[in-house]
């Protein structure tokens, strides 16, 4: 047996010995996580980068951006695809070497890289087309996401697959002909657009499919109202019974779309013309951004990090539905050793994979919800705790005593503000000076979208908005003007506006006295809070979001 699973001195040993070395130097991950990932890599025989990033020890970003520097390269996002520089490409070639062409520099070609070897990629471009090659460094998932999109629907354009699809049922009076191929159709559109939910809803005459990109519902496409059997199909996919049509129900089912796994969360409801229905795409992956790369700034990181640092209290995130808390919960999860943490979790459901972490869900047929879940961690001998969210008083009282006991508890609340967490807690039955004594942070967050980088363009600002934005000179503010890659919307991507309290002695003393709303954010501004407006002032003059959006997502207060 190797040491360490190292791989002996093998050559690919070595190799692997030493990508760890660099990424421990650099402080990206612990030498225990390295050394965990070789164990597991001599059984499963993966690349030890993708190893630690489908371990969770790494994110896909940091590994490509660690590459690029070593490599000398620039990292890049995955760019606009030129399909004129592609055409001389095929899928199983870039899949296989793991590299995207993107477009033309002059004579040269430039090519996005994922894992695959410089020179490796440079001799292949040059024996394809005769041309040298420029490379940019790319996330490894990001290229490969890439390559079956591009390929996928150059060759599937789903806009007239789908209109001669619905044609094909609609004509189809003897049901001889399954409405499979229309919803894979629909599927495959969704995840190109990125999005995160598709929606079948009913009219009086026709079936709209909306899909919600960035957080938003957009409007696709029309379909007749004979449509309800690809309805009454996905039913029986997702496990439910397609001859109910008098009660909502709930299901779901796996499908691999473009290479990649999902799990669809499919739900209806009965309204006036039909069934509508909402499914909900999860990709069974394990990568996951870090909080910077979610958006949040270095200097509130650095204090969230303190804060999940913590060995026991509870921290909670607030904020609205769709408004990205367990994306959150789950990338600040990431920032604890988790090879050296016992780490459980209970959700409804598990969107986010922790392979190191031991995930449950919620069963409430079976009688396991989150409060019973809490009774059966314990038990466990847990470092961490995730209660996917506090929603009625058993839990909040469980997670209050598992905090209490040396636990850290991560979980989130549906309240309006940072300052609504404490009378909420209180109505669920927790008394203030458990509170004060086990609360460490809130973080209240919204999800705004970002301004297409493709399309961006400015213009001075109005009195109105030098006014909300409190300067007296006229700044440019940006907006999209809509172009192919942000589908004419002029956004492409959110990025989280927000607020963190650290409960600090001062206003944990506060809390146990039972002061008053007004007296408690005195004390939290003056440990440091923030107001979310401040950082969504910063977001819109750094270009990164309009006035229109804030407005939407928050509020102009």
């Amino acid at each position: 047996m190797f040491k360490n699973g190292e791989g002996g001195d093998s050559p690919q040993g070595v190799v692997h010995r030493r990508l760890g070395d660099m990424l421990v130097a650099s402080g990206l991950v612990s030498r225990v996580a390295i050394d965990y990932a070789l164990q597991k890599q001599v059984v499963e025989g993966q690349k030890l980068g993708r190893m630690l990033v489908e371990l969770g020890f790494l994110s896909a970003k940091d590994l490509a951006r660690h590459l690029a520097i070593h490599r000398g390269l620039e990292f890049r996002e995955v760019p606009p695809v030129n399909p004129e520089v592609t055409a001389a490409f095929n899928r199983n070639l870039c899949v296989t070497h793991n590299f995207l062409p993107v477009g033309r520099e002059g004579d040269k070609i430039r090519v996005l890289l994922g894992d695959a070897e410089p020179e490796t990629v440079a001799a292949l471009v040059q024996r394809r087309v005769g041309q040298d090659v420029l490379f940019w460094q790319g996330d490894f998932f990001a290229v490969t996401d890439a390559i079956h999109q591009h390929f996928y629907f150059k060759e599937n354009p789903t806009e007239k697959l789908i209109e001669s699809e619905v044609r094909r049922l609609s004509d189809d009076r003897d049901h001889a002909y399954s409405p499979e191929r229309l919803m894979e159709l629909i599927l495959h559109t969704a995840v190109r657009e990125r999005a995160t939910d598709v929606h079948i809803a009913p009219t009086a005459h026709s079936r709209t499919v909306l899909m919600r990109i960035d957080g938003v519902l957009r409007p696709m496409f029309a379909m007749p109202a004979s449509m309800d059997r690809l309805v009454a199909f996905i039913k029986l996919k997702a496990d439910m019974d397609a001859s109910e049509q008098r009660l909502p129900q709930d299901g779901s089912f796996a499908v691999s779309l473009m290479d990649a796994l999902y799990t669809i969360r499919v739900s209806t409801l009965i309204s006036e013309f039909g069934e509508r229905m909402a499914l909900r795409l999860l990709p069974e992956r394990s990568d996951l951004d870090r909080l910077q790369d979610l958006g949040f700034l270095e200097e509130d990181v650095a204090e969230m990090e303190r804060s999940f640092a913590r060995p026991h209290g509870l921290i909670l995130i607030t904020g609205p539905t769709g408004s990205g808390k367990s994306t959150t919960l789950h990338a600040a999860l990431r920032v604890q050793p988790l090879v050296e943490r016992n780490v459980l979790t209970v959700e409804d459901p598990v969107e986010h994979r922790v392979p190191v972490a031991c995930q449950t869900e919620v069963n409430r047929r079976a009688g396991y919800d989150f409060a019973s879940a809490m009774r059966h961690f314990l038990r466990h001998d847990p470092d961490i705790i995730l209660v996917g969210e506090v929603r009625d008083a058993e839990t909040a009282r469980a997670a209050l005593d598992a905090a209490s006991t040396g636990h850290l508890v991560l979980s989130t609340l549906h309240v309006g503000g940072i300052f609504g967490v404490v009378p909420r807690l209180r109505l669920l039955g927790v008394d203030a000076e458990t509170v004060a004594e086990n609360l460490v942070a809130v973080i209240n967050q919204r999800l705004v979208r970002r301004v297409c980088p493709h399309c961006r363009t400015g213009r001075p600002a109005t009195d109105e908005e030098r006014a909300w934005l409190g300067v007296e000179d006229t700044p440019t503010l940006f907006h999209g003007v809509g172009c192919p890659s942000c589908r004419g919307s002029g956004y492409r991507g959110r990025l989280p506006v927000y607020e963190v309290l650290t409960v600090h002695r001062e206003l944990a003393d506060a809390i146990m006295a039972e002061a008053p709303r007004a007296k408690l954010r005195e004390l939290a501004e003056a440990g440091g809070l923030k107001p979310m407006s401040r950082l969504a002032r910063h977001r819109v003059l750094a270009g990164e979001t309009t006035l229109e959006e804030i407005r939407r997502a928050i509020g102009w207060d």
